[in-house]
């Protein structure tokens, strides 16, 4: 008896197209066809006193007929290797559960939702002297609800940077469906916002974003108690708020009563890893400088095919070009990003970590516990 095993090679090659500014697709071409692709948005990151471009992937698909081949798994390499050339310190994406960690990424954020059902949103109370403003124009007063995030948000780890000049206003809410509706309060000038989901489930009314002037916790009251007028107009049973677990809109829905819930995928959600070491740490050093002091000391740290050396001294953080330190870490894209956006601590990661020296001592003082987050209007 004899088996005849029939061998198919398929040659794969790739193509990027630059389909508008910041804008690339990447297609992965077999026999004249392209079979799987994804595309890569060019954004940044905010990371305290400095700011990291992020290299978002999205739209990674391939058509039916052609899945199961590993076009997909060859697409994502070639992405990561096209960012790497091309000068991108980190990559980011939201994605399905247990698949893109095969690839290096990790979880960098949670999802967390705040519910206070009608009854207790009846209790806040509106200031004074707001005139209220609801619209369906999601670039209603863009340029000020920009500078109003960039005031808000400009020390969040990891939230999106919006140029006020450049950002056009919500493109989506919590569902990609649709662009949101805008709650504003004014006096004078826009002094708090909300951007409300325009679709939401017959008993809910979803807010994807809050903010306000200076963090006010009386604006944030007052958005609270228009909500509620509006959530009662409509017939709903209760407000839900995505937003990160440290914001101050938090305190307010606690203080009247609410419930919170925090996700956190192993694999899932929003993810991030390194792709340039070197240009990683160069964007991020007038951040990790003041967090520096009373440190002395170099670092090596150590991901597959890369490496860079720190000289840290006491408030002031060098890359050094070449040379070599006896304090070394070595660990993976993923894990230095997570601990990079604050996501893990180096307490909880230090099993997963090689240390030599003191590199345990030098990174702690670098990198902090924070609450990283993405608005849901701004995910990509």
């Amino acid at each position: 008896m004899f088996l005849r095993l029939h061998v198919i090679v398929v040659t794969l090659s790739f193509e990027v197209v630059e389909k508008g500014r910041g804008l690339h697709r990447v297609y992965a071409v077999s026999e004249g066809r392209r079979v799987s692709w994804l595309t890569i948005l060019d954004l940044y990151f905010h990371y305290g006193e400095s700011r990291i471009r992020v290299g978002g992937v999205a739209g990674v698909y391939t058509p039916r007929e052609f899945r199961r081949r590993g076009y997909s798994r060859a697409t994502i390499e070639y992405a990561l290797k096209w960012m790497e050339e091309n000068g991108y310190p980190l990559t980011a994406l939201f994605g399905i559960q247990e698949y893109y960690h095969k690839f290096g990424y990790a979880t960098f954020m949670g999802e967390h939702v705040a519910t206070i059902t009608l009854r207790d949103a009846s209790r806040a109370v509106r200031g004074e002297g707001y005139e209220v403003v609801l619209t369906d124009d999601p670039g209603y007063r863009s340029r000020e609800i920009a500078e109003l995030y960039e005031e808000n948000n400009r020390s969040r780890i990891a939230s999106r940077v919006r140029e006020p000049g450049e950002w056009r206003g919500f493109r989506k809410g919590v569902s990609w469906e649709h662009e949101p509706k805008v709650l504003a309060l004014e006096h004078g000038c826009i002094v708090g916002y909300a951007a409300l989901e325009r679709w939401p489930s017959p008993e809910e009314l979803v807010v994807a974003e809050v903010g306000a002037v200076e963090h006010d916790y009386r604006v944030y009251e007052s958005l609270l108690a228009e909500l509620y007028e509006i959530a009662l107009s409509s017939r709903k049973s209760v407000l839900k708020f995505y937003l990160p677990p440290d914001h101050p809109m938090i305190e307010v829905l606690i203080a009247h009563g609410c419930r919170v819930e925090s996700t956190y995928p192993w694999s899932g959600g929003g993810m991030a890893r390194v792709v340039g070491l070197r240009e990683m740490f160069e964007e991020i050093l007038p951040e990790l400088e003041p967090r520096s002091r009373g440190i002395e000391g170099s670092l090596e740290v150590r991901v597959p095919g890369e490496r860079v050396v720190l000289k840290v001294s006491d408030g002031s953080v060098e890359l050094l070009e070449s040379g070599e330190s006896s304090n070394v870490v070595e660990l993976d894209q993923g894990l230095l990003a997570q601990l990079v956006l604050g996501y893990r601590s180096l307490g909880e990661a230090s099993s997963k970590i090689s240390f030599k020296g003191s590199g345990a001592r030098i990174l702690h003082g670098l990198f902090r516990k924070a609450a990283p987050y993405v608005w849901q209007p701004d995910r990509w």
